[in-house]
């Protein structure tokens, strides 16, 4: 099937105007609309109380319709009362400073507490949907995802390398730490390159942006592995950013999907050129499809001011 849709946040809107977007939708060809994927407030709207009746009342909308539904997993935007309860959650910028709350992917994706919730939200997700007939499918989160700096980023950092390396003696080989005499005695003195370091070393610097692109590869395959036990047969994806994004390896990431998505926006306030070039797009999209050498979904599509 040809999917055609649109992304909607029912809990933006009063309900009394879902049934005629609903209508709109069907008017317009849309048969498949996106949910949920920064809705984890309203899904868990308090520590371990989980609220799914408005979700189900809005896909019930939509199903009426023919409209099919991609649900989203949340773990971009987690809830107020989870950041609170839990500080050291907060993602940390490479001056050492923390995001603070109001972003979104403002964890850390290292977090075993925030592991923890993930894979409770994404549970209850999974078992109340399993069996749904309008849901097709799951985007994993949205759009990973910044490098974090943190003290447990960095020990797990030297954990990384030992697995990496075996010995220190041998890192030091890689990465010519006799070189102003960096040489390390001990992992736990590698430190993380944070921009307080004018100069760090180049191998240092290189394995970091490895080490940050398998975290969130390793943090995508724990929602799968949840989803592809409970959900068999419904489709997954992540929704990635084109070929400039060089913060994850994308074809590491695109392992475990089935099918990998994209977000076309040729004109944002972070790329607002004079002349959008089409090729840049084009690149983009053949990228895309090389991650996994098949079709590709566009998950958002730009049609307007970037916001």
């Amino acid at each position: 099937m040809f999917y055609f849709g649109v992304d909607y946040y029912p809990e933006h809107w009063p309900e009394e105007r879902w049934p005629e977007d609903a209508r709109l939708m069907a008017e317009a060809g849309f048969n498949v609309v996106r949910l949920a994927e920064f809705a984890w407030v309203k899904m868990e709207p308090h520590d371990g109380q989980y609220d799914f009746t408005w979700l189900d009342r809005a896909i019930e909308v939509l199903a009426a319709r023919g409209i099919k539904v991609i649900l989203g997993t949340p773990t971009a935007s987690p809830p107020a009362w989870l950041m609170a309860k839990y500080p050291d959650l907060y993602l940390v910028r490479d001056d050492g400073t923390p995001w603070t709350y109001g972003n979104r992917r403002e964890y850390c994706p290292n977090n075993p507490t925030y592991h923890d919730y993930t894979r409770r939200i994404v549970t209850a997700m999974a078992e109340h949907y399993a069996g749904h007939p309008a849901v097709i499918g799951w985007q994993i989160d949205n759009e990973f995802g910044d490098r974090c700096y943190c003290p447990l980023c960095n020990r797990a950092f030297q954990d990384w390398l030992r697995r990496r390396y075996g010995t220190l003696d041998n890192l030091n080989e890689k990465w010519g730490t006799i070189f102003w005499g960096h040489t390390y005695s001990e992992w736990s003195q590698i430190p993380l390159p944070l921009t307080t370091c004018r100069s760090a070393n180049p191998g240092l610097w290189l394995d970091f942006y490895r080490f940050a692109s398998d975290s969130y590869v390793k943090y995508q395959q724990m929602q799968i592995d949840i989803l592809r036990h409970m959900c068999p047969g419904h489709v997954i994806t992540h929704n990635l950013m084109g070929f400039k994004y060089d913060k994850i390896n994308y074809f590491d990431l695109a392992k475990g999907l089935d099918v990998v998505s994209w977000d076309n926006y040729p004109r944002t306030q972070w790329s607002m050129q004079a002349v959008v070039d089409p090729s840049t797009a084009a690149i983009a999209a053949d990228t895309m499809r090389g991650l996994k050498g098949k079709n590709i979904w566009v998950m958002e599509q730009q049609a307007g001011p970037g916001g």
